[in-house]
């Protein structure tokens, strides 16, 4: 059956491909032809239209796309750019101006596509044919008619068309030339109609208004003559002046018609040229030879002769039509012809697939029970293959379990030490005698063995959660006031962050079933949450509302406790999945946001011991709002859920948290009270750590011989470096916003902070991370925990190595400590530049770093605190020092004097030189130069 479908299918592709075929080799005998007409007035358009349709019966290979303009050049200039994109093979333009047809005419000429103008020429000879009648001619035989009606004496009034465009002037020319010989008839106003009926009689009613008497009107075209005639009726109701137009076309509303109904006394007839331009076309594109410029004769039309001239037209136009019927039918009978042949060879076609179906239906059936054996085989291999990935599933589903009790057990074994650590801790707190620094650093450990503590609970109750083994006990409390108290406990921290704070609710009390210790988990959860991802000056808001809520697909009475926030918000996609167990958010670039992954779907969990629910709405950059419903009443708890005693729970304790610390200020004080005379030139360090306590911990521990400022991550870290450069950077991986990765990454690409070293702290110990820290940049890397002698000397050795090379650059400024790679390729390459840019400008005693910085494409500071760090010297010493260098080889080699070095080096004196010299090698310039000679 299969192979009877795909012979089926090829008959079918046979069929259709010599239908497209045909298609295409009629398609190859087509020519397109676009026609870009812009004219106003509507009968010369339609006339034009007409005889163009006329004459393309006889061409059927020829296919005409005609675009309007309607009067805008800008227009006409884009519809022929359209003409082109749509592949024509030649060009018909009617050019509205001359000038701004120019361009584009001469573009489609170039391209080698024919070009047949109509009516009006370019500014250029890039065209293949021209057709028009002679406006100067029309012109001149108006005139000649004008002076004849008014036996050489009279008063015209004439109406030009678009100010502008070559018939208009050309005809004006040619009527002026004529009327000039009569001296008796002269043009006493001419008024602009702009080709348009409208127009004409606009201006024309408007001129009677002045009552000026006049003999004649002379209209460029014949819709012109006719608004003329229209306001002249309406005003006099009688014709007593002569009207003469242009165009003579036939038509209702035309000129021939007009002639005729004896509304104009004659009218010039200025042929279209449709017709000869579908020939000339034919001609152009069949390579055969045409005459560039084709001038259409004209002709007078008056009362002698337009008679004739209609009965010709209507003639023509019956016969027209006979041709058109005729075509019509012969189209009708081709397309019979094609429909019938068309059906024979799908019946012949038909007939054979019919025959070759029946002989592969037997074989069909004959495969068919062999391919069932198959299926039957491969079905078997198929269930064997499940139930091994279900043993698979159930091995994996069973070693993870053994991994989870085993944490949890050990998390349960934490819990011993953990307690004698904590118990001590407050015992020895408690003593009013300890100094500032000890005291601070037991609340450092207290707090984060607190924290400790916390999150092995949390991990032991999800875990009570996951097995089923969690209860609760819930009582009737007032969830308002309970909030409050909550909030409370966190608007330190708020206004820490100066971030805006506040519970909303119209209820005054509202008693609600509920478990405070697991509600306390759950707020303090989310509000731990919103306070982590909000930035300074943000805003938190936790609304209270009494709401119907759906339950189990009940809508029930409910609480709802909204806990909105304007921070970092989460990605749409991670939104699914930010209640799975251990689930951490990614930031952009791949980071992890710091946290365990325990804290929200923990607080799932106590919503669904409540049969509650949670919802999360999220916006990256905006902000989030986690909503919690609770059901009023008790209806959904069991008996042995609810207690009318009041069980006493413990409050979370809010110091967990490193930024409520209250030693700080006593951090402060005692390291201003360490502070030596020698402060202001003790090396500056840079702590980039997004955990309070680590930071103040390496604060402490570096304060007695280093200046120390602060950054939580990358980008405040950047803020604080282009203001105060440090000597030394320490800075922690793992961070919000910007890492630590690429915030060493960043710095060391930067040529105004590449030469800072860094030294990279981490909880990640592999070898693999320790290799990507390096890769980085960074000039250290120390793992988690660390220990405080071992940071100290890093510190110490890596700005002792910075001075070093200052040292050493003093007494040779470029070449030896970049030979020894002692500075980073970024740097070396930074005073080569320098060294290049002062050689350039050696001779210039004026030259300094306000010229230098513009040269190297940074700011004067950072130039400044660049060569400083790298060298020690200021700019003005390390240009002396260049020039220097370059003095002493020119003194060996040149064979110059003194002087002249000293003037070629760009210095001032050959006196200042000297002293300079001597100061930088410890010898003078005439010593040296003998020293050498001797030698």
């Amino acid at each position: 059956m299969k192979n009877s479908k795909v012979l089926c299918f090829v008959v079918i592709i046979l069929l259709q491909g010599k239908l497209v075929d045909a298609q295409k080799i009629a398609a190859k005998t087509k020519f397109l032809v676009g026609f870009s007409q812009c004219t106003t007035a509507d009968a010369w358009r339609r006339s034009m239209d007409q005889e163009m349709q006329n004459e393309l019966l006889y061409y059927p290979d020829l296919q005409l796309l005609i675009k309007d303009a309607e009067n805008s050049s800008k227009n006409q200039v884009n519809d022929i750019r359209e003409l082109l994109a749509a592949g024509i093979d030649l060009l018909i333009v009617s050019p509205n101006e001359s000038a701004p047809l120019t361009g584009i005419v001469s573009e489609v000429y170039k391209k080698g596509i024919p070009v047949i103008l109509i009516d009006r020429k370019i500014e250029s000879g890039d065209y293949s044919a021209f057709i028009g009648g002679n406006s100067y001619q029309i012109g001149k035989e108006a005139g000649i008619y004008a002076v004849k009606l008014l036996k050489g004496k009279g008063r015209v009034v004439e109406i030009s068309g678009l100010e502008g465009s070559s018939p208009a002037k050309e005809r004006h020319k040619g009527f002026i030339e004529e009327i000039s010989k009569a001296p008796g008839v002269s043009i006493i106003k001419s008024l602009s109609g702009e080709w348009e009926v409208a127009v004409s009689e606009k201006v024309m009613k408007n001129y009677l208004e002045s009552n000026e008497p006049f003999d004649l009107v002379y209209a460029h075209n014949d819709v012109m003559a006719l608004g003329a005639y229209n306001a002249y009726i309406r005003k006099f109701n009688t014709k007593n002046a002569f009207f003469i137009g242009v165009d003579g076309l036939p038509g209702t509303g035309c000129g021939i018609q007009a002639v005729m109904d004896r509304k104009l006394d004659a009218t010039m007839l200025y042929p279209t040229g449709g017709s000869l331009a579908i020939s000339l076309a034919w001609d152009l594109l069949n390579k055969k030879p045409v005459n560039k410029e084709n001038i259409l004769n004209t002709l007078v039309i008056d009362s002698t002769n337009v008679r004739a001239l209609k009965f010709q037209t209507d003639e023509i136009l019956n016969l027209h039509n006979r041709i058109v019927s005729s075509r019509n039918i012969l189209d009708e009978q081709v397309k019979k012809y094609l429909s019938q042949r068309f059906w024979l060879i799908v019946a012949l076609s038909s007939l054979f697939l019919i025959i070759v179906l029946t002989i592969l239906l037997f074989r069909g059936l004959r495969n068919k029970a062999k391919a069932n054996l198959k299926l039957e085989v491969q079905k078997q291999a198929i269930t064997r293959q499940n139930e091994e990935l279900r043993k698979i599933s159930l091995e994996l589903e069973e070693a993870t379990n053994a991994k989870l009790i085993f944490f949890t057990n050990i998390s349960h074994e934490f819990r011993t030490p953990l307690t004698l650590m904590i118990g001590p801790l407050e015992n020895i707190l408690s003593d009013s005698k300890l100094s500032v620094a000890i005291r601070s650093q037991l609340q450092m450990m207290l707090r984060n063995a607190t924290r400790l503590l916390r999150m092995i609970n949390q991990l032991m109750d999800l875990r009570k959660i996951e097995d089923e083994k969690m209860k609760i006990t819930a009582g009737e409390f007032d969830i308002v006031s309970f909030t409050h108290e909550i909030k409370e406990a966190f608007e330190e921290l708020a206004a820490r962050k100066n971030i805006s704070f506040s519970l909303n609710t119209l209820l005054d009390e509202q008693l609600l079933y509920f478990d405070r210790d697991k509600v306390d988990k759950i707020l303090f959860n989310l509000l731990s949450n919103a306070f982590k991802f909000t930035s300074e000056s943000g805003s938190i808001d936790i609304n209270i509302n009494k709401v119907r809520h759906t339950f189990n697909g009940v809508e029930k009475d409910s609480v709802e406790i909204e806990i909105r926030d304007n921070g970092i918000g989460i990605a749409e996609d991670s939104l699914n999945r930010i209640f799975e167990r251990f689930y951490q958010v990614e930031q952009d670039k791949g980071n992890i946001v710091a946290g365990t992954g325990i804290g929200l779907p923990l607080s799932k969990g106590f919503v669904d011991l409540h049969h509650g629910d949670i919802s999360v709405k999220s916006k990256k950059g905006e902000g989030s709002s986690f909503v919690v419903y609770f059901q009023l009443g008790n209806s959904h708890f069991t008996d042995f859920e609810i207690s009318n005693k009041d069980v006493e729970f413990t409050r979370i304790d809010k110091q967990i948290f490193p930024e409520l610390s209250q030693d700080d200020a006593d951090i402060e004080s005692m390291n201003q009270t360490c502070i030596s005379d020698d402060y202001e030139n003790m090396p500056l360090l840079l702590i980039v750590e997004d955990n309070a306590d680590v930071s103040k911990f390496i604060k402490s521990s570096l304060v007695d011989n280093y200046r120390i400022m602060t950054a939580s991550n990358g980008i405040d870290a950047f803020e604080k470096i282009y203001i105060d450069q440090p000597d030394l950077i320490i800075s922690d991986v793992m961070m919000p916003e910007m890492d630590g990765l690429e915030f060493t990454k960043k710095l060391k690409s930067d040529i105004r902070t590449s030469h800072i070293p860094v030294i990279l702290l981490t909880a990640l110990s592999s070898h693999e991370s320790k290799i990507e820290g390096l890769e980085t940049g960074a000039d250290s890397y120390i793992a988690k925990p660390f220990n405080k002698k071992h940071l100290e000397v890093r510190v110490k050795h890596l700005i002792e190595n910075r001075q070093q090379i200052r040292k050493h650059y003093q007494q040779d400024v470029i070449t030896q400590f970049v030979k020894e790679n002692k500075i980073s390729q970024l740097d070396s390459s930074f005073l080569k530049k320098c060294n290049a840019i002062i050689e350039k400008h050696l001779t210039e005693n004026e030259y300094g770093v306000e010229q230098m910085s513009v040269e190297i494409g940074l700011s004067r500071v950072h130039v400044y605190r660049k060569i400083k760090h790298l060298t020690g010297l200021t700019v003005s010493e390390f240009i002396r020092n260049i020039k220097l260098k370059k003095a002493a080889v020119m003194l060996q080699e040149s064979g110059k004097t003194i002087a002249e070095v000293a003037y070629e080096t760009g210095f001032s004196s050959p006196s200042y030189f000297s002293k300079c010299f001597k100061d930088l090698y410890s010898i003078s310039p005439t010593d040296f130069v003998q020293n050498n000679t001797s030698e």
